[in-house]
């Protein structure tokens, strides 16, 4: 099974399991690789339910941008560092360190003005792998073009409200930064 598969089959799987909804056994054994003969009540729903997701999580961190090997930041300390470069990259090496879903208070960063010009390089060498790259095949808002997103959080699953930061960096041809935008996402 493919992980979209996994991942969507577990959300439909646990929402069906939390409304009460009976779930075809056939297919949920089948899907799950339990023979169709057994009987599959609450727990062993829940048992099954907690084994996808188990599995979704050590794919989702295998996914997950690795933290930067950066020596010029250390690991964020509690205090906000003033040049933009520095403290995002202290904030994303304490974030990627965390298991994925817990909890942060990080905000966007004041003023990103001094990020505007660097190459994608300066960035990546800092940063690391950014959490998402658009080549420019889509358009989001006025803003068409490629961009790097590197988001200085992580969601938490099943969670209303809050967010994260997500940083976005515009670039042109040449791997240069155009223009930055930070948003929480939700």
């Amino acid at each position: 099974m493919s992980k979209g598969a996994m991942r969507r089959f577990a959300l439909v799987f646990l929402v069906a399991v939390l409304a009460g909804v009976p779930v075809s056994k056939a297919r949920a054994q089948s899907e799950t690789g339990i023979g169709a003969d057994k009987p599959c009540d609450r727990v062993c729903q829940q048992a099954k339910v907690q084994a996808l997701f188990d599995q979704a999580e050590k794919e989702a961190i295998a996914d997950r941008p690795k933290p930067s090997l950066s020596s010029e930041c250390l690991v964020f300390d509690g205090h906000d560092h003033i040049d933009p470069l520095i403290d995002v990259c202290a904030k994303l090496k304490y974030v990627r360190s965390l298991p994925a879903g817990v909890r942060t208070r990080f905000s966007c960063p004041s003023d990103t003005r001094s990020l505007i010009g660097l190459t994608l390089d300066r960035i990546r060498s800092i940063w690391g792998e950014p959490d998402f790259i658009d080549e420019g095949k889509s358009q989001i808002g006025s803003r068409p073009g490629p961009y790097w997103m590197y988001f200085i959080g992580s969601p938490v699953p099943l969670a209303f409200g809050g967010g994260f930061p997500e940083l976005s960096l515009y670039y042109d041809d040449a791997g240069i930064v155009k223009d930055i935008t930070c948003f929480y996402s939700r």
